[in-house]
């Protein structure tokens, strides 16, 4: 563990000294300013002596190698000049620097951070049991970050450019079948069960559902207007903004008879039962774990989580003909390539009539 401390020389001048291990004996590196003393410091306790002290440069120039700019504070001075980015968003970027990018590379100097560096971070990510789909988040939010710094000239190159990141299973969606969704949807209490069922009706996310207001239904026509969703951050915990992309900003058809069940008495269109919005986190643990628990002793085999409503309302769309772009268009995807890759196997006409036609041949 080092420590800093301040020391006096004979002329009554103050400077700083590190004091720490190296090589099993304790040694010290001084510097004029408390501030750099502290760089040194954080730097020895996150990478180790050795490293510290090749990136200090000890002992010609440690001085000047820890009076430059270090990584964590680098990425704070990114993260409060981004604009048109969601609260959502900024509050993630400042936990990735708090809790996994600041202790492993934050006490290094900007200057000094090297591909091994990085390289050394996600593996580590790895070691813990981070899913593939969280190290790439994090490893391109830094790396977008780094690059700014090259545009700026603060870096001579990005150190995370083209590194390969790590692979892992990601859980594939769940469709529910018309029997295993009426197991389900008779575990949830009456006061949720319209929610449950407008979920794999409409197909919408979560965030979006508990949103909407009396107001985006229009009852006459069967369609109701998506265009809010809650988010988590913000002063009270959840924020109302926009929808998760811009496609997601839709008018979509819902059955008449899903609709006719809604309580549009409040000021929202679904209310948990002691009045107030719904919020994902508490609903998830006190509803719908005790309702699938429910389920799972009445017969249902599987274990979906709430997003597999969404994905079993667009496999029930494409089991039953429905062109591909308008499943796109009702789920909200951002592309038509994200659709083709999770319903197109479900649709089995064209192999079908594929297959049909090679018999043909060989007959």
């Amino acid at each position: 563990m080092a420590s800093v401390r301040m020391r006096t020389r004979k002329d009554g001048s103050t400077y700083y000294a590190v004091l720490y291990r190296h090589a099993g004996k304790q040694t010290s590196t001084s510097f004029p300013d408390e501030k750099q003393a502290q760089r040194f410091r954080d730097l020895v306790g996150a990478v180790g002596s050795a490293r510290a002290m090749e990136v200090a440069g000890i002992a010609e120039t440690a001085s000047r190698a820890m009076s430059s700019l270090t990584v964590a504070e680098f990425l704070e001075r990114h993260i409060a000049s981004l604009t048109g980015v969601e609260k959502k968003t900024v509050g993630e970027y400042r936990r990735y620097l708090r809790n996994d990018i600041g202790p492993a590379l934050g006490a290094i100097p900007l200057k000094k951070l090297t591909r091994d560096d990085v390289a050394g971070w996600v593996n580590g990510m790895e070691e813990d049991g981070a899913s593939g789909k969280t190290i790439q988040n994090k490893h391109g939010f830094l790396s977008g970050a780094l690059s700014r710094a090259v545009e700026a000239g603060e870096l001579s190159a990005n150190p995370c450019h083209r590194m390969k990141m790590p692979r892992t299973e990601n859980r594939p969606y769940l469709y529910l079948t018309r029997d295993e969704f009426r197991i389900l949807k008779a575990a949830f209490s009456e006061h949720y069960q319209p929610l449950v069922e407008f979920l794999v009706a409409s197909g919408c996310r979560f965030s979006e559902a508990v949103a909407l207001r009396p107001s985006d239904v229009d009852r006459e026509r069967g369609t109701v207007s998506i265009t809010r969703a809650w988010h988590k951050g913000g002063p009270d915990g959840y924020y109302l903004g926009p929808p998760k992309t811009q496609k997601s900003v839709r008018t979509i058809n819902v059955p008449i008879e899903v609709l006719e069940q809604l309580d549009y008495s409040g000021d929202w269109l679904f209310l948990g039962t002691n009045g107030k919005p719904i919020r994902l986190y508490s609903w998830r643990a006190n509803v719908w774990y005790k309702s699938l628990k429910k389920a799972q002793a009445n017969g249902l085999e599987r274990t979906p989580c709430i997003r597999d409503l969404r994905t079993t309302c667009g496999s029930w769309m494409v089991q039953n003909g429905i062109d591909l772009a308008v499943v796109q268009d009702h789920l909200g995807h951002d592309s038509y390539e994200t659709t083709r890759r999770h319903y197109a196997h479900l649709d089995r006409r064209n192999h079908e009539a594929a297959a049909e036609a090679i018999s043909r041949m060989l007959n």
